[in-house]
């Protein structure tokens, strides 16, 4: 099973010139936990649930902080040919929940962990004949670690 298989590819996405207030209403609205910023068509960063919690505790006034103040700069990514077991082992490495895909330098898509564990639970649950154990036990391993970890 690869990264592709379960991305999601309606990524929402923002600009570093937008605010953080801009982007509660895209987590909002969209229920999702992340959105990538693009600078054009470059993958410039990523703004979190998190993140945003953190603007606030700071001090900080959503709706002037422009997201390339407060952003995620140092991304990783998959390719959508990634095994899921080697994406998931990837991102409780790193403690991250969120894990742009992309392709020939394009934003292709967005697996996080909770995609991982609807996979695996999925997976083992569902009365597959042969279910893919050991990515399964991979991919709920590295979401108790990310959790663990805070």
């Amino acid at each position: 099973m690869q990264v592709g298989d379960i991305m999601k590819t309606d990524v929402k996405t923002t600009t570093p010139q937008d605010t953080f207030a801009h982007v509660a209403r895209l987590l909002h609205d969209n229920a999702i936990s992340s959105v990538v910023v693009l600078d054009g068509d470059r993958l410039a960063g990523i703004v979190t649930e998190r993140d945003l919690v953190n603007l606030v505790a700071d001090g900080m006034d959503p709706r002037t902080t422009r997201v390339e103040e407060r952003m995620t700069r140092n991304l990783d990514t998959v390719q959508p040919r990634t095994d899921i077991a080697e994406a998931a082992e990837h991102m409780a490495r790193l403690r991250i929940r969120h894990l742009p895909v992309v392709e020939r330098g394009a934003l292709v898509g967005i697996i996080s962990i909770r995609d991982l564990t609807n996979w695996a639970v999925e997976e083992l649950t569902a009365g597959h004949e042969l279910p893919d154990l050991e990515r399964s036990h991979t991919a709920l391993s590295a979401a108790a670690e990310i959790n663990r970890g805070g």
